[in-house]
């Protein structure tokens, strides 16, 4: 399902009085992840989420519930108590919706979280080994009760995704373009590259922000993310901390990829001085 809203893109340009020292400084048309593809990376990279049904209680009021949960054909499965007020809720209406959010010490409204809409219905039995398999990877603690004869498979079918990814990052995310992302395969490597990079070649990342964007004053960069496509650094500069994004010459799928692709970029810099 597709909403029409004003969208404010990962590339636009920031809010405030002073848009000549906000300009973005580096290439808005470089390769970046979509929104489809930050939603369903972060879908599978976190496992814990709030899952809200309507309360059969509390005068259909919305119920929030913390659960666990791993991605099934591309849509969210929980392993349930028929005993849990929430199962109770799904049994009587199955809207329901499921917030994933990230965590992290910065600021909570500048990470990242989605909400997926949709129906919420027991598995069919014929699914329910897959579904096994699938959730017990996810959490192996699971198996203790997985079997037990008061817990059941749910699946939220994904009907509506809504995407925030910080402060002016957000859309809602057409189902066609969920269902068709995958995550990011650098996604796994990602929180050891960049401590290296900020431990070991800051110099390398101001010649990057000096020579490859509009960042000519960097006095000192750390990296901040890293993906398929290139990743992105925060650079100090005369006007404060700035954000610069880079991309690859050919997408990276693991650390050594990333390595290869991240050294010919300071190579180039480096030729430029």
């Amino acid at each position: 399902m597709t909403k029409k809203e004003d969208k404010i893109t990962r590339h636009g340009l920031p809010k405030g009085e002073k848009r000549i020292q906000q300009e973005l400084l580096y290439n808005p048309d470089i390769p970046t992840p979509t929104h489809a593809e930050y939603s369903v990376t972060m879908a599978h990279k976190i496992s814990t989420a709030t899952l809200c049904t309507i309360s059969q209680n509390e005068g259909n009021y919305p119920y929030g519930s913390f659960v666990t949960y791993a991605i099934y054909k591309g849509n969210p499965i929980f392993l349930i108590s028929k005993l849990a007020e929430h199962t109770k809720n799904l049994q009587a209406n199955s809207k329901s919706s499921l917030l994933i959010a990230e965590g992290g010490d910065e600021n909570p409204l500048a990470l990242g979280r989605i909400t997926l809409v949709g129906d919420c219905e027991k598995l069919p039995a014929d699914e329910r080994p897959t579904a096994r398999s699938i959730f017990l990877e996810k959490h192996p603690n699971a198996r203790f009760y997985v079997d037990f004869e008061d817990f059941d498979f749910y699946c939220l079918s994904v009907q509506s995704i809504r995407y925030i990814g910080g402060f002016g990052r957000m859309s809602w995310v057409d189902s066609k373009d969920w269902f068709g992302a995958e995550p990011d395969p650098m996604d796994p490597y990602a929180e050891d590259i960049i401590e290296h990079m900020n431990d070991d070649h800051r110099d390398a990342m101001v010649i990057l922000c000096q020579k490859m964007s509009k960042a000519t004053d960097t006095t000192d960069a750390s990296m901040v993310s890293i993906d398929r496509y290139g990743f992105e650094m925060s650079a100090v500069t005369a006007q404060g901390e700035r954000p610069i994004r880079l991309a690859f010459d050919n997408q990276a799928s693991d650390s050594e990829d990333a390595r290869k692709e991240i050294i010919t970029l300071v190579k180039r810099a480096r030729a430029s001085e």
